[in-house]
């Protein structure tokens, strides 16, 4: 039987395990906390998902799978919607913008031509 382990980034504050969200079947929230141990983690996520009626080692790591993979998906949307924002208000500031690469921007600057100069 394998261990459940979350990966903790500095924000992250809890593990969520989306079900269907009715009061049968809640929508199930674990708050990540330093004195919490990956074992009583483990422990507790199992609880809860026996509860809900969901046995079997694949049928839980099957869910425990989907919540973390929606996990990054969350994250990767907040992160281009960040990045989308910053870059609609410097456009809005009337600054110019050069791509550097595939999904990256950066400000430039571009001089004006000298009029009657060397």
């Amino acid at each position: 039987m394998s261990r459940l382990y979350v990966a903790r980034r500095d924000n992250r504050k809890a593990f969520m395990l989306p079900m269907s969200g009715t009061e049968k079947d809640p929508t199930l929230l674990f708050p990540l906390t330093n004195h919490l141990e990956n074992g009583e983690l483990d422990e507790l996520v199992r609880a809860m998902l026996e509860k809900q009626g969901i046995r079997g080692e694949s049928k839980i790591q099957l869910t425990v799978s989907q919540a973390e993979e929606e996990y990054e998906k969350r994250i990767k949307v907040a992160e281009a919607r960040r990045e989308l924002h910053r870059l609609m208000d410097l456009k809005g500031e009337g600054k110019k913008l050069m791509s550097t690469g595939n999904k990256k921007w950066k400000e430039v600057y571009y001089m004006s031509p000298r009029i009657g100069g060397k």
